[in-house]
């Protein structure tokens, strides 16, 4: 059952941006989740990065039998950037031309919202979570009460395990250049009240973003296919002198990795999730620690060793690889 409220200007407008690839299923669960948010005044952005299983025809299946016409329009990439005005349908689907990634996809429907007046926040939700039903609500009254946070990021719990949190941030170490998850594998229960000091990234799986952040700091940076993309959008927030911070009280719970072909619980990482994993990171640092050339050749190089003991192969060689071309 559709339950939209009008414009509210108590109640700034706000873009939730999903980006689908090949993972329709979980696309229109999350969609599902949506329809239950107390908050209201949004409209959501769907952006297909070109899925070769037929996912955008099962998503617009889904919208012509679960939704009022009214509610759902559908475009291609290059009909949406002829346009200049808004769209007033609930759910916006676009037809990305090719899949050049998460950045990308996000920054297709970035732009478009860019050209528009009626939206003040846009929140980049990954199309494998579902969302409870207050949890727009918190972020928006957290948003409103401090404008010197950039991004806003979630209280992230597994899917699988609602009562595990999964991540409240990430931790960033600038010697090993790892990647951390701050809460991950805590009870929910026993942390809710605890207050995480600083966090270096918020976990791109769902961040809360104001149109003017986007407007002073820039587009995703589309170099990145996939990983470090949330990263480099926090560095550069700081380097504009924006804080980052988590809404305990918005819940959202990820599955994980099933886009791309690794497993729920984060464990095991599939091939391609290795490859871009290790492929941003180069990236990542070359940009912003370009003084640390050598020590991340050493890194990068020790893990090709690890994959090679493990005997993974043919990960380890397309990691040289990599390296060789890259560093």
């Amino acid at each position: 059952m559709e339950n939209y409220s009008s414009n509210n200007i108590a109640t700034p407008k706000v873009c939730i941006i999903l980006v689908n690839y090949l993972g329709w299923q979980d696309t229109i669960e999350c969609m599902q989740s949506l329809l239950n948010l107390t908050y209201t005044n949004w409209q959501a952005i769907i952006v297909d990065n070109n899925s070769p299983n037929n996912s955008y025809n099962q998503l617009k299946d889904w919208a012509n039998t679960s939704l009022s016409s009214e509610s759902s329009s559908f475009l291609t990439e290059d009909e949406l950037q002829l346009k200049e005005e808004s769209y007033e349908s609930k759910f916006l689907f676009i037809k990305a031309n090719k899949n050049q990634g998460f950045a990308a996809g996000n920054n297709i429907a970035l732009k478009y919202l860019l050209q528009l007046r009626e939206f003040e926040y846009i929140w980049l939700l990954n199309n494998d979570t579902t969302v409870a039903p207050d949890s727009l609500s918190a972020y928006i009254s957290s948003a409103s009460k401090k404008s010197n946070v950039g991004i806003w990021g979630a209280k992230l719990l597994y899917y699988h395990k609602p009562d595990i949190i999964q991540a409240i941030g990430g931790s960033f170490n600038k010697k090993l250049f790892t990647t951390k998850h701050i809460g991950e594998n805590l009870s929910d229960a026993k942390v809710s009240e605890f207050q995480f000091e600083e966090i270096d990234y918020v976990v791109g799986a769902s961040m809360l973003v104001s149109k003017k952040f986007v407007e002073h700091v820039g587009l995703m940076d589309e170099n990145y296919f996939l990983y470090f993309e949330e990263l480099d959008w926090a560095t550069r927030a700081s380097k504009h002198g924006y804080k980052l911070s988590y809404v305990d009280s918005c819940r959202i719970y990820h599955k994980e990795g099933q886009s791309i072909g690794s497993n729920s619980n984060g464990n095991e990482k599939s091939d391609l999730a290795d490859y871009h994993g290790i492929k941003s990171k180069i990236y990542f640092i070359r940009k912003h620690y370009p003084e640390y050339k050598l020590r991340l050749y050493i890194l990068v190089l020790t893990s090709v060793i690890l994959r090679l003991a493990r005997l993974k192969f043919k990960r380890a060689a397309v990691i040289f690889k990599l390296l060789y071309q890259t560093v």
